[in-house]
Order: C-alpha cells, then structure tokens, then sequence
C-alpha cells in the first residue's frame, strides 16, 4: 500500500502492479492509516482478487496499528493466541485508565520478576501474564533478550498476542512512527474520592494473597495454539472481549428450564 497524497486515499500495489486503490472516503474509516502517511511509510498486506474485484486486508480496526513504539531493543514475539493479562495486579495504571483507552492495540515488554511474568507498557506495570512456570518457553527466551509483543485492549480488558506457532516464535521488528508528544499513551488518573484513599492508606499487605504457580499441567506450559475452531486470530481476540448474546440468550433460556428464578 502506497499513500496517494494527491487524492487522500492508498494506492494498492503487488508484483504485477498496481490493483486498485482506496479512496479518501474508504480511507476515512482507517484513521491510523494517517499514521504510516505522515510517517512515508508504506504498508504490507494481503489481497484478494477475484476477477474485476480486489480485496484488501486491512486488519480489525483500531487493534491494525499500535498506538505507542515497539519497545527499543527488543525482539517482537508473532501472534495468533490471546492470553488474558490481570491488570488488577498493579498499581501504576488504575482500570479507569485502561477503560479511558477505549479499543486499541499496544506494544508491552515482558518481565521475570520472582515466579511471575509481569507486561509493562512505556515503563509502567500494566498487569501480570502469570506464573512463569505455565510460560516456561518466554521465560527461556527472556534469559536470552528482552521481548516484546502487541497487546489488544477492549472494554476496559487486556489480552497480549502469544505466538501461535511453536516453530515460527518472532516477527519482523516493527519500525518507529511519530506519535504527538501532546497526546499521551495512558491516560491521566482519575481522583481517588475519600473512601477509595482511605482503602488503599488502610491496606495491610499481610492480606495480599500470591498468585498460585504452576496451574497449568506441564503439557500446556508452551506456546501451544488453542482451538477456536479454525477462527482467524483477530475473531478469537473479538471472542475474547465479547460474548455472544445469542449464547447468552441461550445460558438464560437454560436457567429458566433447571427452575431458577432471575
């Protein structure tokens, strides 16, 4: 994909040349498209074509293009498998903050700290992975290198992208673009009211409970694909974040059959 500044849409190009383009109202609908403009970058994709027609893939907007850099000097873990991230775990980013993120995609750094893989993003602690006995293939990797990947925030929740391909572990680096330095990543924190200071003056740390270790069987401590019953990675992360009301209707329906009132 090219930008086509002379009309504000892309110009999309393979090996045979040019296939078509995207107009500046098709454009409009990708607003971090901008992104890689004002940057002259160009972007690589995929595309169907089938006769007169061509389809590009533009990936599930806004999680296509993160919204800070990829971490410097680390290596990009691939994707394709969700795993949740607990971001009760820390203190740096209270979850009103996550949720003032709204829908995006970033890029976080893993830690080994003690018995637990912890993200941080842009060198805040954003939340816990888990126990690092249930990823002991990331915790041999980050001996080795710092390691990053993309994260995907929706609805005040956190899933990080783990490697779906045991024999396929890292992606291309990603190259830096200009954010505005006006506009930070995470937004500022809401004031605490009276009740929720008082908490946290009042919290004894003899009642923070560890998280348990090892939970998953041995078999499953490595980056191993799940079924989501052959879903392109992006709807797994889309069934991540979103139930099903027709499933939903359903767990009612069954409720009411076993005699349960609601």
């Amino acid at each position: 994909m090219e930008a086509d500044n002379r009309t504000g849409g892309w110009r999309i190009r393979s090996l045979f040349g040019t296939l078509g383009w995207l107009s500046a109202e098709e454009t409009a609908e990708f607003p971090d498209l901008e992104l890689l403009r004002a940057a002259g970058m160009t972007a690589s994709t995929t595309a169907e074509v089938d006769l007169d027609d061509v389809a590009v893939n533009l990936g599930l907007a806004p999680w296509h293009i993160a919204h800070n850099n990829q971490p410097e000097g680390t290596v990009l873990l691939a994707g394709g498998v969700p795993a949740a991230v607990d971001t009760s775990m820390t203190s740096d980013v209270q979850q009103s903050q996550i949720e003032a993120m709204g829908t995006a995609s970033v890029f976080v750094e893993f830690h080994h700290i003690g018995d637990d893989i912890v993200i941080t993003v842009d060198d805040s602690v954003f939340g816990l992975l888990g126990p690092a006995a249930d990823y002991e293939l990331l915790a041999q990797l980050l001996a080795q290198a710092p390691i990053a990947a993309r994260a995907y925030i929706a609805s005040g929740m956190v899933a990080v992208d783990l490697p779906a391909d045991p024999q396929q572990l890292f992606a291309p680096n990603v190259p830096p673009l200009s954010f505005g330095i006006n506009t930070p990543l995470i937004p500022s924190p809401l004031a605490l009211g009276g009740e929720a200071a008082d908490e946290l003056l009042n919290f004894d740390p003899e009642e923070f409970v560890d998280p348990p270790h090892a939970t998953k069987p041995e078999s499953a401590r490595f980056f191993v694909r799940p079924d989501f019953d052959n879903q392109p990675a992006t709807e797994a992360f889309q069934a991540l974040f979103h139930k099903d009301p027709a499933t939903d209707a359903d767990d009612a329906d069954e409720a009411g059959d076993d005699g349960k009132e609601t």
